[in-house]
């Protein structure tokens, strides 16, 4: 059964007036076919429309939405035999003017058909039929979006008294999008563990667009570079987008990969690499949204997308807070206490602060436990404004108020960009977000260095799909594949989490799962700051070397920077910047070693 977002958890306000408050009496909607559909796909969807008791006047209509995150065909009226065709007819033979817009409705309903009766009227009992891909003038049908969905859903609305009040139309129209068949593999291992430390193994294959495929019943071998204790040579995929392999050892320090092959001995994949005797790391997507807000899916769903398939140790969801109603909120806070498993995956409680640029643009805000406060930018899609007088209006008021909360928040660019040069304070504030699925903002970080502030570097996907930690760009809005952080911390609990946090002790990525160890050795004494000595009262503590994220007090003219970077791809270069400025560029290959090649970005 499709797995439909419940309704009153979405904070949406239907500017309407009706003709009744009985529902049913409005007429019924039905869309065929009702059954699943795969991704990127073609079909002729069939919308049927029964009229209500009060029928359809004259410059009466109806409407047709889709959620925002659809990045399938774009209806259109013109030509019969191309896809993405638009017709509709009434059982009585009344015309009707047709019109679409990708951002003509309300949010989070942004698409929206729009259909106009023109000389006439229709009676109870009368049947519109609209044609969504009409495949009757030759036409492929509707182009299915790139992304699977638990259930895609369309509403139908409907203007019975000729008002310009469209009201929703009882009736189900839901309808589940399964991912394509296999095309390429990947197999995902921790980063970095102490030797004897276990760890997992995840396999999976995707489709086309990105989308975890069904791989049950296949045989794969599996081939470790080293001796890797609880790891079978073959194994059978249970009947699911996944194979977790748990409770695995490695005892020698080293670069562990595993190979994934076929029955036949094709290689399928190799893993990222496994820096084993470096300490720990755990890899995150703090940042997406579902159905409830602006996304799609439900927010249960996208943890477990999160866990079982984009194989993360870290998530958070980060609804858009003037669509949070009191319900989700509770909701949010249910769900990451039940996955939260420390030693296994963390889920982390959170929003989006979502003000406008103009009062400081969006944030994200993180709190290390459940039942806080949401202090939201607006009540803008909200009923309830009972607790109104809670509302930080101002990035700098959300940021004052979150001083004496166990929180910490990142600045970010998506639908709003972040100003930090209105509003940034470092004691709550400890990162900012230069990539995402909206794109790579390095301004962002160049702004804070312009201003003086000491920040770390985080990505996440922003992923409006329901694929945190696997977010791939699709055909529309967001042309970019999520990103990912990698904290490096000792232990997987959210205590560990906030510590590194606070500390920076994290560096972010375009998707990759690369290790990168950074150490500074100064050429004098060092002394590392517990906190930004510029802005809270703290004694340093003599050190011999400095790590991610530390803020010291050097003496001496000079320090040994040591970078390594173990990674699944080959590296172009490394740049060391101090601020904007690249003070020196490693490059692993020469010139002559790349030959004639042409770099395509």
């Amino acid at each position: 059964m499709p797995e439909i977002v419940d309704r009153r958890l979405v904070g949406y306000i239907p500017g309407a007036a009706s003709p009744t408050r009985r529902r049913e009496r409005l007429g019924r909607a039905s869309i065929t076919p009702s059954g699943p559909l795969v991704v990127r796909s073609f079909a002729p969807l069939i919308i049927r429309y029964e009229v209500g008791h009060y029928g359809l006047d004259d410059r009466g209509g109806l409407k047709v939405m889709m959620r925002f995150p659809f990045d399938g065909g774009d209806l259109q009226l013109r030509d019969p035999t191309a896809m993405n065709y638009v017709t509709a007819e009434a059982s009585s033979g009344v015309d009707f003017r047709l019109r679409y817009e990708g951002f003509g409705g309300e949010r989070p309903w942004f698409r929206e058909l729009e259909l106009k009766v023109v000389g006439g009227c229709l009676r109870e009992g009368d049947v519109v039929r609209i044609y969504l891909g009409d495949t009757r003038g030759g036409g492929p049908g509707l182009r299915m979006q790139t992304f699977c969905e638990g259930a895609w859903e369309l509403r139908l609305l409907v203007d019975a008294a000729a008002t310009g009040h469209y009201v929703e139309v009882p009736g189900s129209m839901a309808i589940e999008l399964l991912p394509g068949p296999p095309e390429r593999w990947l197999a995902v291992l921790p980063t970095r563990r102490g030797p004897g430390e276990r760890f997992s193994l995840g396999v999976k294959a995707e489709d086309g667009w990105g989308n975890p495929a069904l791989i049950g019943g296949r045989e794969l071998i599996l081939e470790p570079s080293l001796p890797v204790e609880g790891l079978p040579s073959r194994v059978r995929c249970p009947d699911r987008r996944a194979l977790h392999i748990e409770g695995l050892r490695a005892e020698r320090s080293g670069v562990l990969t595993v190979a994934v092959r076929g029955e036949d001995g094709t290689l399928l994949a190799t893993s990222n690499p496994l820096v084993l005797g470096r300490g720990s790391s755990f890899w995150g997507d703090l940042h997406g949204q579902t159905g409830e807000t602006v996304g799609v899916n439900t927010a249960e769903s996208y943890f477990r997308f999160a866990r079982d398939l984009a194989f993360l140790d870290i998530s958070s969801h980060q609804g858009n807070d003037f669509q949070i109603n009191r319900a989700f909120w509770g909701r949010l806070d249910e769900l990451t206490a039940a996955f939260n498993e420390p030693g296994r995956f963390l889920a982390i409680p959170g929003y989006e602060w979502s003000g406008n640029t103009g009062v400081g643009g969006d944030r994200n805000v993180y709190f290390r436990r459940e039942g806080q406060r949401i202090r939201r930018s607006s009540h803008a899609l909200l009923r309830d404004h009972s607790d109104e007088g809670t509302d930080c209006t101002t990035a700098a008021a959300l940021l004052d108020a979150l001083l004496d909360q166990d929180a910490v928040t990142f600045a970010h660019v998506g639908g709003r960009w972040a100003d930090i040069r209105l509003a940034h304070d470092g004691r709550v504030e400890r990162s900012v977000e230069i990539h995402s699925a909206w794109g790579t903002f390095e301004w962002l970080l160049h702004d804070a260095f312009d201003l003086g502030y000491r920040v770390g570097v985080v990505c996440n996907s922003d992923g409006h799909k329901g694929r945190p930690g696997a977010s791939y760009p699709g055909a529309s809005t967001f042309g970019a594949y999520g990103g990912l952080t990698c904290f490096l911390m000792p232990q997987l609990t959210r205590g560990a989490l906030f510590d590194c946090l606070r500390a920076r002790r994290h560096y972010g990525t375009t998707g990759c799962r690369l290790d990168l160890a950074l150490r500074i050795a100064p050429e004098g004494a060092a002394w590392r700051y517990p906190e930004d000595p510029s802005l809270v009262e703290c004694e340093p503590e003599r050190v011999d070397a400095l790590g991610m994220g530390d803020i010291a007090r050097v003496d001496g003219d000079g320090v040994v920077v040591d970078i390594q970077v173990t990674a699944p791809d080959p590296i172009e270069r490394i740049e060391l910047r101090v601020g904007r400025e690249t003070v020196h560029t490693w490059r692993p290959y020469t010139g002559a070693e790349l030959g004639k090649r042409l770099r395509l970005e």
